[in-house]
């Protein structure tokens, strides 16, 4: 090409303009590259079957493949995609966001991601739902995190380029492969190995983490047996770290064989809630506490009362300062729905 920059048009990063992402669309479909916004760095889009382009304009290794950046996870399987039950979680548990899932597919492999970016995301869906995206640089060069320095690295290759300000994340998203029942991290990026390769978590969440949600983490501990897939744990929205179980939740679990003398509170927190996979609640004012300070993990907390076998969303009240009586009712209560969340644990494990 003539070596020009491409034309830069400038984007809302939350609410994008419907004639830029159809300005980008167009391009797209016309066979163009653009640049766009991701919540990693800038990426470079071309419609699938238009990669070659790519492979050009960065110099490329054709023997390095580029992945799809899709709309929403249904968009995997209309692709070829065949996700695994511990991609799935993970898909659950961080998409939208920065993490390439390298999964089977028609023919060999295929890498995915669902990027947390309203303009990305609308230029996807405005091209067809997914799009062949990577980092807006030349081969072996740093990743653009600006539209500036994308549009400069490619000129003479792009048509246009969607300014939406600094990428927020500013880091490569991390690339993980999933082989059968393991994982393999390829490139470590925004998200840190140990949180891709942990076990997956449920949270058990009440208020002081003495005694609703501590029964409920060792009741389902004896449930999942010794070698479940998941990790078990609870916190409290409002304690402190390192109070005992309430004497009474101790001699209630003791009836059933259970020892939670060991047990230790731990206050809700950031990363608490990062690990989780499925985040579960006593009562609808602790839900709403949760998702008022953690807004992004909307989609995996539950009251569990919702898991019984009437789905219905109930409390299960505090039994503190009350007698051994008012505890073994809530230790019943919350044993009575076990079953339940377990059959909802398999579902998520189960391909």
């Amino acid at each position: 090409m003539d070596g020009r920059k491409p034309r830069i048009l400038p984007v809302d990063p939350a609410k994008p303009q419907a004639r830029v992402i159809a300005a980008a669309a167009d391009a797209l479909r016309a066979g163009g590259l653009v640049v766009l916004p991701t919540d990693t760095v800038y990426g470079l889009a071309a419609a699938p079957g238009a990669e070659d382009k790519i492979y050009e304009a960065k110099s490329r290794d054709r023997g390095k493949p580029i992945p799809l950046l899709v709309a929403e996870t249904a968009e995997v399987s209309k692709r070829g995609g065949e996700m695994g039950w511990r991609a799935r979680l993970l898909a659950r548990r961080y998409w939208p966001g920065p993490l390439t899932l390298v999964l089977p597919a028609a023919g060999g492999k295929e890498g995915f991601r669902v990027p947390n970016h309203p303009v990305a995301l609308a230029v996807i869906r405005a091209a067809g739902g997914a799009l062949r995206v990577t980092s807006a640089n030349r081969s072996g060069e740093p990743a653009a995190r600006d539209a500036q320095a994308a549009a400069a690295a490619l000129a003479g290759h792009v048509e246009l380029a969607l300014d939406a300000g600094p990428a927020p994340l500013g880091a490569e998203s991390t690339v993980v492969e999933e082989c059968g029942d393991t994982l393999r991290v390829l490139r470590s990026g925004a998200l840190s190995e140990a949180a891709i390769l942990a076990r997956p978590t449920v949270l058990f969440v009440c208020t002081g983490n003495v005694c609703r949600s501590p029964m409920a983490e060792y009741l389902l501990k004896r449930w999942l047996g010794p070698d479940s897939k998941w990790d078990v744990r609870s916190a409290g929205v409002s304690t402190e770290d390192g109070l005992p179980a309430s004497d009474e939740a101790v001699a209630a679990l003791a009836e059933k064989g259970l020892d939670l003398s060991p047990h230790a509170s731990r206050q809700l927190d950031g990363a608490l809630v990062d690990a989780a996979q499925l985040i579960v609640v006593m009562t609808g004012a602790h839900k709403n506490m949760v998702l008022r300070c953690f807004p992004k993990a909307r989609s995996r907390v539950f009251l569990l009362k919702s898991f019984g076998a009437e789905g219905r969303d109930e409390d299960i009240e505090d039994p503190i300062g009350m007698s051994l009586n008012e505890y073994q009712r809530v230790r019943d209560e919350l044993d009575a729905v076990m079953p339940d969340l377990i059959l909802y644990l398999h579902e998520l494990t189960t391909c």
